[in-house]
């Protein structure tokens, strides 16, 4: 399994690196995949900046943001009618929440059916993308199957993150994640660059275009930009309403 506290055989394992909590893969490759995964999250952040934007709202919005994701963590979509109005909104306007037709999307979940599946104790949920489907294992801290469609051929692929965000040695070259030029912009990152980063089963060639990642480092990636979920969780912590 591939994570910062776990120390394996050099045999048995690619490496770690810890950073922040960040699970890194070695540096040793020639291609130098820690360098990939650190260039990626710098490019998701400086693409889709939720963190700062969070940090920088009023305390209500940042607990009404902790609400609608411990609803979500428990599987159970939180409904736009369950919020004050006027947070909401202000969580919309920062597209750290999406209203969707069955409820509020809330990265790395939508309620939209993405044809990504994550499967959690609580049930199944969707997630907006591939990089935020890896993410949900760590955020929740608990084991999640993983199904979903390759974006070339449709091959149905599964596989499996373990609590700590991690994947053990058989599941990390079940697939790739690609993620190609979002194009159009569009208002809403659920819209755009989440619909171009998906899942590449091992069979297809990887695009000319774009960039890809193994899974250990879209887990990476994910579980990094992710990571301030956990603390803003915890200084919110309560029942949901």
């Amino acid at each position: 399994m591939y994570c910062a506290d776990t120390v394996r055989p050099a045999h048995l394992r690619h490496s770690i690196f810890a950073d922040q909590g960040m699970i890194l893969p070695d540096t040793r490759s020639r291609h130098d995949p820690k360098a990939k995964v650190l260039d990626g999250l710098a490019r998701l952040r400086a693409q889709f900046p939720l963190e700062q934007r969070l940090h920088a709202a009023p305390e209500p919005v940042r607990a009404t943001y902790a609400d609608v994701l411990t609803h979500w963590l428990r599987a159970t979509p939180p409904l736009v009618s369950a919020f004050d109005a006027i947070t909401l909104a202000a969580l919309v306007k920062l597209d750290a929440v999406v209203p969707e037709e069955q409820g509020l999307g809330c990265y790395p979940f939508s309620t939209i059916d993405t044809g990504i599946h994550v499967s959690l104790p609580g049930g199944p949920v969707h997630a907006m993308c591939a990089i935020d489907a890896l993410a949900i294992a760590r955020l929740a801290r608990a084991r999640a199957r993983i199904n979903a469609a390759c974006a070339a051929c449709g091959t149905t692929i599964v596989f499996y993150v373990e609590e700590n965000g991690g994947l053990d040695h058989d599941q990390v070259e079940m697939a790739r994640v690609i993620w190609q030029d979002a194009g159009t912009k569009h208002t809403s990152c659920s819209q755009g660059l989440c619909r171009r980063i998906r899942f590449l089963c091992h069979a297809c060639p990887q695009p000319e275009c774009g960039e890809h990642f193994t899974l250990p480092q879209a887990a990476a990636i994910g579980n990094a930009f992710f990571r301030f979920q956990s603390a803003l969780l915890a200084a919110h912590a309560g029942p949901a309403t």
